[in-house]
């Protein structure tokens, strides 16, 4: 499989594929990042994510999430969405960058990472869909993968994209 799921939550899940906590800027605790296998949906706020971020044994790393609420989520194919996917590409590469997606057809959010320049995560460039929290997750649950091929944009399948056979 080439996504999984994905969720924030209050406290850390008992069981998931991987987990991390979370801590804002000033280093206060904001709740847990939990991955789940491909397959049953685990918790209600979860949605698909592509799976080559998850690295249980995954480093430290600042993320930039931004999660939108289901009477929010723009289609995939609205120009603000693909306007984003263009600016990633054209961007210094981070360490993973997936989109989130709740069906085949809305965009749900994204979550960019990164362990060098946490600065750049205030430019990303899908905080113009919705609000980008930068968040520092612990070990556990985000890996590094090789820079986005571009110039492809488009989406099937439902696949977050990048995921494999996007």
């Amino acid at each position: 499989m080439s996504w999984c799921w994905f969720a924030k939550l209050p406290e850390p899940p008992d069981s998931a594929l991987a987990c991390a906590t979370v801590t804002d800027a000033t280093g206060v605790a904001v709740g847990a990042l939990a991955a789940w296998p491909a397959g049953r949906k685990p918790v209600a706020e979860a949605v698909r994510m592509d799976a080559r971020l998850v690295d249980p044994a995954g480093d430290p790393a600042w993320i930039s999430l931004i999660l939108l609420p289901r009477e929010r989520s723009p289609l995939f194919d609205d120009p603000a969405v693909s306007g984003a996917l263009r600016a990633v590409l054209a961007g210094p590469p981070a360490d993973a960058v997936s989109t989130l997606v709740r069906d085949s057809s809305h965009f749900a959010g994204a979550v960019t990472v990164r362990r060098d320049r946490p600065d750049w995560l205030r430019d990303d460039p899908f905080s113009r869909l919705g609000r980008s929290a930068v968040l520092m997750a612990a070990g556990g649950l985000f890996g590094r993968i090789a820079p986005i091929p571009g110039p492809v944009i488009q989406r099937y399948s439902g696949k977050p994209w990048p995921a494999a056979g996007f």
